[in-house]
């Protein structure tokens, strides 16, 4: 009978320390309805978001005379590409708490580290694609060439991931099994979060002030090309038509990225800093802006395909050639 007492104390004592972990009220008091459906959303952003971004990669790595801007965006399709597939797979099993079973704790550091390495590579060169769009809409050139971006893109990404790697000693499983952060170094984990997101609010305003000022130009935009030479200067409006509507695809992926990541990681990190234990409602709405970072991952091959003529373009030459590159096969053999 004590024995049965005991065993019966001993669970109650370890659902109490079970609870008491920050992220378990993130997860058991958030409805079992919202943590299938954002189980569900993250699985579709992956369907949709690792083929797209992948084609982004081919098409842009097939380009035969790529700009500035065409390597950056290849550089943030790789960005999401390894954000996903680290990132997609680990969030659904600690949402279902398979996690708590069997994963080590050395893949909840290298979870985060990825996580946060590929927030600042994302920002850093959405930010960097702003600058560029100014310069070639007011000052008709590139800021940097084509060849100076193919490796300042693996740059950007080479120093994010160093950014990113003191979570890898901040993170880690508790013992009850959540990845989360390490408990006694909470006050550190405040502290390079706080860096993290000064770094992303700061990059996403200098990318809006990009934007605005590329707006207020082409209000004022004139056809500068000499009007006798009507050939010439139809040349240069469609020029500069392609040009604008490239800039206003970009533009609407920095909105996404905005809204998507540097707004919920805002509001998070305010609500986390003031209070854990703040209700079923707040810790819900904590948990499903923890989970829209991955909306843009999906969202901007999309917004390429819909917005960009030319990526279109060579996502059907593509096609084609690979078609009739299996008909020759086919035809040969």
């Amino acid at each position: 009978m004590d024995s049965l007492n005991g065993t019966s104390s001993t669970k109650v004592t370890n659902e109490i320390a079970h609870n008491k972990v920050p992220e378990a009220a993130f997860l058991n008091l958030t409805p079992e309805g919202f943590r299938h459906g954002i189980t569900a959303y993250i699985a579709l952003a992956m369907l949709f978001g690792l083929p797209g971004n992948a084609l982004v990669v081919l098409v842009h790595k097939r380009l035969k005379t790529p700009t500035a801007t065409d390597w950056l965006v290849f550089y943030l399709a790789v960005s999401d590409i390894c954000s996903l597939a680290v990132c997609g797979p680990s969030f659904i099993l600690m949402i279902t708490k398979i996690w708590n079973y069997f994963m080590p704790s050395s893949l909840c550091s290298f979870h985060f580290m990825i996580l946060y390495s590929f927030f600042m590579a994302s920002t850093t060169l959405i930010t960097v694609i702003a600058v560029i769009r100014r310069s070639i809409m007011i000052k008709k050139k590139e800021i940097m060439s084509a060849r100076i971006s193919k490796f300042f893109g693996a740059f950007v990404i080479f120093c994010s991931i160093g950014f990113g790697s003191p979570s890898f000693i901040l993170r880690k499983n508790t013992p009850s099994g959540y990845c989360y952060v390490d408990t006694q170094k909470a006050q550190l984990q405040t502290l390079v979060n706080g860096l993290y997101l000064v770094v992303i609010l700061i990059s996403n305003a200098l990318t809006f002030a990009c934007y605005l000022n590329i707006i207020s130009k082409i209000r004022n935009v004139t056809r500068v090309a000499p009007t006798d030479l009507e050939n010439l200067n139809d040349a240069f409006v469609r020029t500069r038509r392609r040009t604008i509507k490239t800039t206003k695809s970009l533009a609407l992926v920095s909105v996404v990225f905005f809204f998507s990541t540097a707004v919920p990681i805002t509001l998070v990190s305010m609500l986390n800093a003031s209070n854990y234990n703040v209700g079923v409602a707040v810790n819900t709405f904590i948990f499903v802006l923890s989970s829209l970072h991955f909306t843009n991952k999906f969202a901007y091959p999309l917004i390429y395909l819909w917005t960009n003529i030319r990526f279109r373009h060579h996502v059907r030459c593509m096609f084609q050639r690979s078609r009739s590159n299996q008909v020759s096969t086919i035809a040969v053999n």
